[in-house]
């Protein structure tokens, strides 16, 4: 069975990298051209034709090649995989879509597979930055076909950190403002990049030693997950406690070395979390 499983796996994974190079040259020729911006939830939470045609695409392709699948995108809708789905795709089809409708090249296509409602798979594409994310449970991450892992540095003094912010930041901006200052007190370095997918992806390749973030949605993590875990990286929840993309609202990426120092850092996120979800 679990030889079964890791094929289907790697099957599905070639088979969505052979639909990315012309899912990348769509999105960076619309990117350079003119294209239509709409908000949803408040001002700051944009969607373009392009996230709504490439998750098109997505959905399109992995009903005809895997049409037992489940599929949940950040477009069309759903929070966790169905009981019946063993294999589930958590598409976003542009990851950092602020950056998109700027002309900031700091986005992603995240694809994430998950297995029984537990992440397994997953490829992120940065093609304004020619890089390409890949991995499977149990087989390592890469870049751009090359194995990768994470950074040994420490402590958090030598360290640079990311983080990224709600989309609610204007009411959390206390707790927000509160664990920023102790980072910038304590890190080494500290950045906020707009593409969670890529802030995952570059703590899996030793650019960053951390990332802390709340309110992430699954298709923000189901393929990071993959990729970060795959290189070496301890993920926790902001209590320190173990990961669920589906259910927690704090996430934790580091390279292992610096995780309980950043974890005391950013204990104002804590007070950030109980001021509850987002409003509708």
């Amino acid at each position: 069975m679990e030889l079964n499983k890791d094929t289907a796996i790697l099957e599905r994974l070639d088979a969505i990298e052979t639909l990315l190079p012309s899912l990348e040259t769509f999105l960076l020729e619309l990117q350079s051209g003119d294209f239509g911006v709409v908000t949803k939830t408040n001002a700051f939470d944009l969607v373009t034709e392009g996230d709504v045609a490439c998750e098109s695409k997505l959905t399109e392709f992995i009903t005809k090649q895997f049409p037992e699948d489940g599929i949940i995108g950040e477009e069309s809708g759903g929070v966790t995989p169905s009981a019946e789905d063993a294999f589930c795709w958590i598409l976003d089809p542009i990851d950092g879509t602020t950056n998109f409708a700027n002309r900031i090249h700091m986005w992603g296509i995240s694809v994430g597979l998950t297995y029984g409602g537990v992440p397994v798979g997953g490829v992120v594409s940065a093609p304004a930055l020619g890089l390409r994310y890949r991995a499977a449970e149990g087989k390592g991450a890469t870049c751009n076909g090359k194995a990768i892992a994470v950074n040994t540095k420490e402590p958090l003094g030598q360290a640079v950190v990311v983080t990224g912010f709600p989309y609610d930041r204007a009411r959390r901006a206390e707790p927000l403002s509160k664990a920023l200052a102790n980072i910038l007190r304590s890190a080494g370095g500290v950045r906020r990049l707009g593409a969670a997918s890529l802030d995952f992806c570059f703590v899996a390749d030793a650019r960053f030693a951390g990332y802390y973030e709340i309110l992430l949605k699954p298709w923000d993590a189901a393929a990071g997950v993959v990729i970060a875990q795959e290189a070496g990286a301890k993920l926790t929840n902001m209590e320190g406690g173990p990961l669920n993309i589906f259910e927690n609202k704090g996430t934790v990426v580091t390279n292992g070395l610096i995780h309980e120092e950043l974890l005391v850092q950013i204990s104002p996120m804590l007070d950030a979390l109980a001021m509850g979800d987002p409003p509708e």
